[in-house]
C-alpha cells in the first residue's frame, strides 16, 4: 500500500511516517507493507490520494503536519482537508528540534540562511538574532539542507538528526525556540467520512475500552452569515458537554468576511453518539464535513 509522505527523506514528516508504520505493522501481521513516495510540497501530498484517475504517483494513503507547538496549525493543510475528498484515520506526534548547518566559521558569517516556512517560526528568536541576512524560505528542511551545498556565507536550519551527522562544516544545536516542541501529524485516506467510516472507526476503538478518548475534526460552514451564528454553535456544544480543543474561522474564498470554523471535538469513546447526534443539530442551520474520528 503507497503512502503520501512530504519528502524528501530525512524530514519530520518522513519521521512521523516511520512512527505510523510501526504502528500499522502491530495492528495486523498480515497487513500489506507501506511503501513510502515522496512529494516536495503539501498540495502534492493531497493530490497522489485525491486523484481522480490512477496514475504511478497515486497513493492509498498521504501523511501531512497539520499542528505544531510553537507555530500553531498548518493553515495549508487545514485548507486542503476541506477542499479534497479526504477523511483522516489517525494522528501521530514527533519530537521536533532544529539546529543550524553552515558553510561558515562562526554565525557572524552567514549572509544567506534557508529555512522551511514552518521551521521559521519555530526558531524565530535564533534567526532575529542574525544580522544582516537573507533569508530564503523553501517548502522542506531537507530541501534547505540541500541548497546549501558548498557555498561559503549560506546556512540553513535543518532537522537535528540532520545536523548530527555533520563532521565537517559549522554546527550550532537546539537553535528551537523551546526544548518542548512537538508537531502533529495526520494519516487521512480518499473518501468521505461517512456513516460507514464511523462504525469501522468504533470497531477500531472498541477494543481498546471504553476510557479510550476520541478525537473529531469537523468543518462547519454556515449556510448564511448572519449575528450570533458562533454563538449558537457553541451553544450546541456547551448544552451537550461536548469539549473543543481548537476554533479556527478559514475564509470560504468565495467574499471578505466570510468563514468556515474549523474545530476539533475531544470526548471519550462513549460519547460519539452524543457528539454526532449534536452535529445533526447543528447540520439544521450549516453544512457539515466530518474530516475523522480516531482515538488518541
Amino acid at each position: 500500500m503507497k503512502i503520501a509522505v512530504l519528502g524528501p527523506k530525512g524530514t519530520f514528516s518522513d519521521k512521523a511516517y516511520l512512527e505510523y508504520e510501526k504502528y500499522y505493522k502491530q495492528q495486523s501481521a498480515d497487513a500489506v507493507p507501506l511503501e513510502p513516495v515522496y512529494f516536495p510540497t503539501i498540495d502534492d501530498v493531497f493530490r497522489a490520494v485525491d486523484e481522480d484517475e490512477v496514475s504511478a504517483n497515486t497513493c492509498d494513503i498521504g501523511i501531512v503536519p497539520i499542528e505544531n507547538t510553537l507555530d500553531g496549525y498548518v493553515m495549508r493543510t487545514l485548507d486542503l482537508i476541506l477542499e479534497k475528498n479526504v477523511c483522516i484515520l489517525d494522528e501521530n506526534l514527533v519530537e521536533v528540534q532544529f539546529s543550524l548547518v553552515g558553510n561558515v566559521k562562526s554565525k557572524d558569517d552567514i549572509n544567506k540562511l534557508y529555512v522551511q516556512f514552518k521551521a521559521h517560526g519555530q526558531c524565530r528568536q535564533f534567526i532575529d538574532s542574525l544580522n544582516e541576512v537573507s533569508i530564503c524560505t523553501t517548502e522542506s528542511n531537507m530541501e534547505s539542507y540541500y541548497r546549501i551545498e558548498n557555498n561559503p556565507g549560506e546556512a540553513a536550519v535543518v532537522p537535528k538528526h540532520i545536523a548530527d551527522t555533520e563532521t565537517k562544516r559549522f554546527v550550532i544545536d537546539h537553535v528551537t525556540d523551546a526544548d518542548n516542541n512537538y508537531t502533529r501529524f495526520v494519516i487521512f485516506k480518499r473518501g468521505k467520512c461517512d456513516s460507514t467510516e464511523v462504525n469501522s472507526a468504533k470497531q477500531r476503538m472498541n477494543y481498546k475500552g471504553d476510557a479510550e478518548r476520541v478525537r473529531i475534526p469537523v468543518y462547519i460552514m454556515p449556510k448564511i452569515d448572519r449575528p450570533g451564528i458562533l454563538f449558537e454553535i457553541l451553544r450546541d456544544f456547551y448544552e451537550n458537554k461536548i469539549n473543543l480543543i481548537s476554533i479556527i474561522s478559514r475564509p470560504t474564498k468565495q467574499g471578505i468576511g466570510t468563514y468556515n470554523f474549523y474545530i476539533e471535538i475531544d470526548g471519550l469513546y462513549e460519547s460519539i453518539d452524543i457528539i454526532l447526534k449534536t452535529l445533526d443539530k447543528i447540520r439544521v442551520d450549516n453544512d457539515i464535513k466530518v474530516l475523522g474520528i480516531y482515538g488518541e
